[in-house]
């Protein structure tokens, strides 16, 4: 008996695992932003995914020096990606204009997901990364 309640707990576990979170977890840089049309070449923009942690780093090649802010991330279906800032060391408010993001939370559609290559969608802009 107990190895069959053994074995349920197992593919509990393994059925709660989620893919797209393994996946997501390391760092990744945002290579291009495309824009109605228009494509925006970035460096400087890191997304860091580890478990249900998130971080935003933007690098400043003039001071040689990052600025962050830590958030969290959810995963909604493995298809969409919620993410959001909190202030911990870091104030979003000050943080904020540094980015593209209007407010602390962002929703995200999951275009591409693979070993190298993530693509984020985010009403008319849509985020290339790859894997750093």
């Amino acid at each position: 008996m107990k190895k069959i309640y053994y074995l349920f707990a197992l593919i509990l576990f393994l059925a709660s695992c989620n893919d797209t979170d393994e996946k997501l977890d390391g760092k990744w840089q945002l290579q291009k932003v495309d824009v109605e049309g228009t494509t925006i070449e970035v460096d400087t923009v890191y997304y860091n995914f580890q478990t249900s942690l998130f971080m935003y780093q933007i690098y400043r090649p003039s001071l040689q020096s990052y600025s962050h802010c830590f958030g969290f991330k959810t995963v909604n279906d493995d298809h969409q990606l919620a993410l959001e800032l909190t202030t911990y060391g870091t104030d979003v408010s000050k943080f904020l204009p540094q980015t593209d993001w209007q407010n602390s939370h962002r929703l995200f559609n999951i275009e591409r997901l693979d070993g190298q290559h993530l693509v984020l969608k985010n009403g008319k802009k849509t985020y290339h990364f790859r894997r750093f």
